[in-house]
């Protein structure tokens, strides 16, 4: 049985019966050093990187010491910059109390605020928002701060950059001088000091954990830059011309995992899916069959793949980046083991690239750039292979008993009927059914001008709602009336969608669009922030 380091920590048995269900057994580095000095009720400044686990070291915290109320007014309340991270950190709060019975409640702008007054009123016990919505909310005497407790200000370096600064302020006025300040930042600016000295109290702790090499040096790391829709193509490019054996495929969501599965088991590779809402009979039958080789490749999530041990997997292909930088060195770390090489590919849009630099960062590593193989390269590839096997094969002896039935054969034939035979297995080794030699790469320049031409929009609809790329492309098509070639990148997260417009147009997609239902889902619809 796998120790849980976990319970060295203090946290509650909820609490850890949770992290146990998230697939984490060990913490992170800044999870080890700040929840100990959490749990003993003093303020807090953590400095760490994004994608270091900074969530659940102060959510078990907070969710270890709150106990659900019946005064309806919330226990704790924690400020983020976005939405997007407020969603983000929203979902995993729940995660982490699963067992705990906290009602966690979320407030941004963009959706829905008689909404989330009903949800307030109903009674809460972790706030989660974005300083704007909750200072509208407190204008409102919805939200009260008596009985707060707790305050985290996540991405707090963020916030001031984005002009906060007074809403932090007035929200902190509100809450009592004797509550926990957490403050979690990458950055240590003035006013992240400002701050410190003006609201936290003179013990407050800084706990600092920098940034090192993070992932194997024995793992070679490409990535390769495609449009959305040459994604899969892509992944079954790579796998060809690499004649890989054994490679876990990463995805971002168990709807990916299911999707990219399908696709590959009807083109005929030997895969299997692995994710949460599968059986753990099934899980652990899948495992067996890998470890034994019976199956090529693992199509995962994150948390799937936690308890994955396997020796022999010589690639880690990332269908989807990560949410978090952690998880991409948790997921190349399952290739280069027992001091072989590994190889670890990443397929990214144009607007993944920025987080793919902020990983290299990060992690201190190098991603390189590679060229997506063509149709030629595959062929040969193949081609080089199976020369290859059909030379195992005639050192092995195991063609022997055939040599009597060569024999027969016409010797002016035999050219054409090995020709023939070597057509057949190579065929058979084809798994997509290819139609152009090249994949045509992004070109940098004209992302520039495409990134300079349009506007990026927010929905409040995403894969929860079953909602696919083509149905959004369809939907603006025949509710603006715009073309499909004033539609570009469409980013679906579990409950928003990003899509980039162009910007003659923008105006008229939130006219004709807002309010609109897609898959029986009314929608709002505005402009994405900036970040």
């Amino acid at each position: 049985m796998i120790e849980n380091k976990f319970e060295q920590l203090g946290l509650s048995n909820e609490v850890l019966k949770a992290i146990v269900d998230m697939g984490f057994s060990k913490p992170s580095q800044i999870q080890e050093k700040a929840i100990p000095v959490l749990l003993t009720g003093v303020d807090i400044i953590g400095q760490a990187q994004t994608g270091t686990g900074k969530t659940l070291a102060f959510g078990s915290v907070l969710l270890s010491k709150i106990e659900p109320a019946n005064d309806k007014l919330p226990q704790a309340i924690i400020l983020s910059p976005t939405r997007e991270l407020a969603m983000q950190i929203h979902e995993e709060m729940n995660r982490i109390g699963k067992y705990n019975g906290s009602k966690i409640a979320c407030v941004y702008g963009g959706s829905d605020i008689e909404k989330q007054i009903r949800t307030i009123k109903k009674g809460i016990d972790i706030i989660v928002g974005t300083p704007g919505r909750v200072m509208d909310l407190m204008r409102r005497k919805v939200l009260k701060l008596a009985n707060i407790k707790f305050v985290v200000l996540d991405e707090a370096d963020e916030m001031l950059n984005m002009g906060f600064v007074e809403d932090i302020e007035m929200i902190l006025k509100e809450v009592d001088d004797s509550r926990q300040t957490i403050l979690f930042s990458a950055t240590m600016p003035a006013g992240i000091k400002k701050i410190a000295q003006n609201y936290m109290h003179d013990d407050f702790e800084h706990v600092a954990v920098l940034s090192k090499q993070a992932t194997a040096t024995s793992v070679k790391q490409f990535y390769y830059e495609v449009r959305q829709k040459d994604r899969f193509e892509t992944l079954c490019r790579l796998i060809d011309v690499a004649n890989v054996k054994t490679g876990i495929i990463f995805c971002r969501t168990k709807r990916s995992v299911d999707e990219v599965t399908e696709q590959m088991q009807q083109a005929n590779y030997n895969v299997e899916a692995m994710h949460g809402d599968l059986s753990q009979n099934h899980r652990m039958n899948t495992l067996r069959k890998f470890k034994k080789g019976t199956i090529n490749f693992l199509i995962a999530t994150d948390v799937a793949a936690r308890g994955i041990d396997v020796e022999n997997v010589t690639h880690v292909i990332n269908y989807e980046l990560p949410q978090d930088i952690e998880s991409y060195v948790h997921r190349i770390g399952r290739t280069g083991r027992a001091d072989k090489e590994g190889i670890a590919y990443s397929i990214i849009t144009p607007k993944e690239k920025s987080f793919l630099k902020q990983i290299e960062r990060v992690t201190k590593s190098t991603i390189t750039k590679d060229a997506i193989p063509t149709l030629k390269e595959i062929s040969e590839a193949k081609m080089g292979m199976l020369i290859s096997d059909v030379e195992d094969v005639i050192l092995a002896g195991n063609h022997k008993k055939f040599k009597q039935l060569v024999n027969e054969i016409d010797p002016t034939m035999l050219a054409d009927f090995t020709a023939a035979l070597l057509y057949m297995n190579y065929q058979a080794q084809l798994g997509f059914d290819y139609k152009r030699d090249v994949i045509q790469e992004v070109k940098e320049e004209k992302k520039r001008q495409n990134n300079k031409d349009q506007t990026r929009i927010f929905i409040t609809a995403g894969s929860m709602d079953r909602i696919k790329v083509p149905q959004i492309i369809n939907f603006f098509v025949s509710k603006a009336g715009i073309r499909k070639e004033d539609i570009g990148d469409i980013d679906i997260k579990r409950k928003f969608t990003f899509v980039d417009i162009n910007k003659k147009v923008v105006n008229k997609v939130i006219k004709k669009c807002n309010k609109q239902k897609i898959n029986n889902r009314k929608i709002e619809i505005e402009i994405a922030n900036k970040r």
